[in-house]
Protein backbone atom coordinates (compact mmCIF):
# COMPACT_ATOMS: atom_id res chain seq x y z
CA UNK A 1 0.00 0.00 0.00
CA UNK A 2 2.49 2.19 0.99
CA UNK A 3 4.22 2.01 -2.37
CA UNK A 4 1.18 2.75 -4.55
CA UNK A 5 0.65 5.84 -2.56
CA UNK A 6 4.25 6.97 -2.83
CA UNK A 7 3.52 6.01 -6.98
CA UNK A 8 0.86 8.41 -6.79
CA UNK A 9 2.14 11.15 -5.05
CA UNK A 10 5.86 11.95 -6.31
CA UNK A 11 7.27 12.10 -9.39
CA UNK A 12 8.89 9.15 -11.68
CA UNK A 13 12.52 10.40 -10.75
CA UNK A 14 11.76 10.35 -7.36
CA UNK A 15 10.29 6.63 -7.36
CA UNK A 16 13.37 5.63 -9.25
CA UNK A 17 15.67 7.14 -6.65
CA UNK A 18 13.81 5.34 -3.92
CA UNK A 19 13.53 2.13 -5.59
CA UNK A 20 16.30 1.65 -8.68
CA UNK A 21 15.90 1.15 -12.38
CA UNK A 22 13.28 -1.72 -11.69
CA UNK A 23 10.48 0.92 -11.50
CA UNK A 24 11.53 2.34 -15.12
CA UNK A 25 9.06 -0.07 -17.08
CA UNK A 26 6.66 0.34 -14.12
CA UNK A 27 6.38 4.27 -14.24
CA UNK A 28 6.24 4.43 -17.96
CA UNK A 29 2.43 3.09 -17.42
CA UNK A 30 0.09 6.07 -16.57
CA UNK A 31 0.19 6.84 -12.62
CA UNK A 32 -3.44 5.30 -12.71
CA UNK A 33 -2.18 2.07 -13.82
CA UNK A 34 1.23 2.08 -11.94
CA UNK A 35 -0.89 2.83 -8.61
CA UNK A 36 -3.23 -0.38 -9.37
CA UNK A 37 -0.60 -2.62 -10.03
CA UNK A 38 1.28 -1.73 -7.71
CA UNK A 39 -1.53 -1.54 -5.13
CA UNK A 40 -3.09 -5.10 -6.55
CA UNK A 41 0.57 -6.91 -5.82
CA UNK A 42 0.57 -5.38 -2.60
CA UNK A 43 -2.63 -6.90 -1.60
CA UNK A 44 -2.10 -10.26 -2.37
CA UNK A 45 1.49 -10.02 0.16
CA UNK A 46 -0.70 -8.65 2.96
CA UNK A 47 -2.85 -11.74 2.92
CA UNK A 48 0.68 -13.74 3.76
CA UNK A 49 0.98 -11.60 6.83
CA UNK A 50 -0.38 -13.21 9.98
CA UNK A 51 -3.55 -11.60 11.33
CA UNK A 52 -3.49 -9.34 14.66
CA UNK A 53 -2.59 -10.86 17.95
CA UNK A 54 -5.11 -13.05 19.59
CA UNK A 55 -6.57 -12.13 23.37
CA UNK A 56 -6.84 -14.28 26.24
CA UNK A 57 -9.89 -15.22 27.91
CA UNK A 58 -12.46 -14.94 27.77
CA UNK A 59 -12.10 -14.17 24.12
CA UNK A 60 -12.96 -17.44 21.98
CA UNK A 61 -10.06 -18.34 19.73
CA UNK A 62 -9.84 -20.45 16.71
CA UNK A 63 -6.00 -22.27 16.22
CA UNK A 64 -5.17 -24.54 13.28
CA UNK A 65 -2.46 -26.90 13.74
CA UNK A 66 -1.41 -30.50 14.42
CA UNK A 67 -2.35 -32.48 17.35
CA UNK A 68 -0.12 -34.30 19.24
CA UNK A 69 0.87 -36.26 22.95
CA UNK A 70 3.48 -35.53 24.60
CA UNK A 71 4.81 -36.68 27.93
CA UNK A 72 6.83 -34.70 30.57
CA UNK A 73 7.95 -34.72 34.40
CA UNK A 74 5.44 -34.06 36.85
CA UNK A 75 6.27 -34.02 40.35
CA UNK A 76 7.76 -33.76 43.26
CA UNK A 77 10.56 -32.08 40.67
CA UNK A 78 8.98 -31.41 37.79
CA UNK A 79 12.63 -32.10 36.18
CA UNK A 80 12.96 -36.30 35.51
CA UNK A 81 10.96 -39.14 34.96
CA UNK A 82 13.74 -41.16 34.86
CA UNK A 83 14.84 -39.92 38.39
CA UNK A 84 11.51 -40.38 40.19
CA UNK A 85 8.74 -37.68 38.99
CA UNK A 86 5.78 -38.85 37.56
CA UNK A 87 5.02 -38.87 34.35
CA UNK A 88 2.39 -36.55 33.28
CA UNK A 89 1.02 -36.83 29.51
CA UNK A 90 -0.37 -33.56 27.84
CA UNK A 91 -2.02 -33.72 24.28
CA UNK A 92 -0.19 -30.15 22.23
CA UNK A 93 -1.51 -28.56 19.23
CA UNK A 94 1.57 -27.55 16.85
CA UNK A 95 0.36 -24.68 15.59
CA UNK A 96 0.76 -24.32 11.57
CA UNK A 97 1.52 -21.02 11.70
CA UNK A 98 3.12 -18.35 14.77
CA UNK A 99 1.05 -16.53 16.77
CA UNK A 100 1.06 -13.83 19.11
CA UNK A 101 -0.92 -12.90 21.88
CA UNK A 102 -1.67 -9.86 23.48
CA UNK A 103 -1.40 -8.70 27.10
CA UNK A 104 -4.15 -9.06 29.11
CA UNK A 105 -4.65 -5.28 30.85
CA UNK A 106 -6.43 -6.86 34.11
CA UNK A 107 -3.82 -9.22 34.71
CA UNK A 108 -0.46 -9.15 33.00
CA UNK A 109 1.33 -10.92 35.20
CA UNK A 110 -1.16 -14.29 34.49
CA UNK A 111 -1.37 -13.28 30.67
CA UNK A 112 1.82 -11.54 29.61
CA UNK A 113 2.21 -10.49 25.84
CA UNK A 114 3.49 -13.70 24.03
CA UNK A 115 5.32 -13.36 20.58
CA UNK A 116 6.30 -16.16 18.14
CA UNK A 117 3.87 -19.16 19.63
CA UNK A 118 4.43 -22.36 17.73
CA UNK A 119 2.36 -24.72 20.23
CA UNK A 120 -0.04 -24.76 22.57
CA UNK A 121 -1.23 -27.07 25.49
CA UNK A 122 -4.49 -28.21 25.32
CA UNK A 123 -6.59 -28.67 28.38
CA UNK A 124 -9.90 -31.04 27.95
CA UNK A 125 -11.87 -32.63 30.76
CA UNK A 126 -11.26 -36.65 30.93
CA UNK A 127 -14.32 -37.29 28.62
CA UNK A 128 -12.40 -35.42 25.78
CA UNK A 129 -9.40 -37.44 25.74
CA UNK A 130 -11.16 -40.27 24.51
CA UNK A 131 -13.70 -38.82 22.52
CA UNK A 132 -10.92 -37.25 20.21
CA UNK A 133 -8.21 -39.67 20.36
CA UNK A 134 -8.58 -40.76 16.81
CA UNK A 135 -7.41 -37.07 15.86
CA UNK A 136 -3.88 -37.33 17.45
CA UNK A 137 -1.20 -36.78 14.80
CA UNK A 138 -3.86 -35.62 12.60
CA UNK A 139 -4.51 -31.58 11.56
CA UNK A 140 -7.10 -29.87 14.06
CA UNK A 141 -9.09 -26.65 14.76
CA UNK A 142 -9.29 -26.74 18.32
CA UNK A 143 -11.84 -23.80 19.86
CA UNK A 144 -11.84 -22.15 23.09
CA UNK A 145 -9.99 -19.71 25.29
CA UNK A 146 -6.54 -19.57 26.02
CA UNK A 147 -4.54 -18.07 29.19
CA UNK A 148 -1.34 -18.43 30.40
CA UNK A 149 1.15 -21.05 31.87
CA UNK A 150 0.80 -20.32 35.57
CA UNK A 151 1.95 -24.12 36.95
CA UNK A 152 4.36 -26.89 36.84
CA UNK A 153 2.10 -28.27 35.11
CA UNK A 154 1.28 -26.12 32.29
CA UNK A 155 4.78 -26.51 29.99
CA UNK A 156 3.49 -23.76 26.89
CA UNK A 157 3.60 -20.43 27.87
CA UNK A 158 0.03 -20.12 26.41
CA UNK A 159 -2.48 -22.91 26.96
CA UNK A 160 -6.02 -23.62 25.29
CA UNK A 161 -9.16 -24.18 27.51
CA UNK A 162 -10.58 -26.24 24.82
CA UNK A 163 -14.64 -25.97 24.09
CA UNK A 164 -14.20 -28.14 20.65
CA UNK A 165 -11.93 -29.92 18.43
CA UNK A 166 -12.12 -31.22 15.28
CA UNK A 167 -10.55 -31.51 11.85
CA UNK A 168 -10.43 -28.25 9.63
CA UNK A 169 -13.35 -28.64 6.62
CA UNK A 170 -10.42 -28.17 4.27
CA UNK A 171 -7.02 -30.48 3.83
Amino acid sequence: MVFGVIAMLVSPEAVQSLFGRGFDSLMSLPRTGAFLLLFSSLGCLAQLEPSGCRSYEPAVVALHGTLVRKTFAGPPNYEDIHKGDEAETYWLLNLDSPICVSEDKAEPDLNPAQKNVRRVQLVLDQRAYEQFKALLGKRVVATGSLFGAHTGHHHTPVLLTVTSLEQPHWK
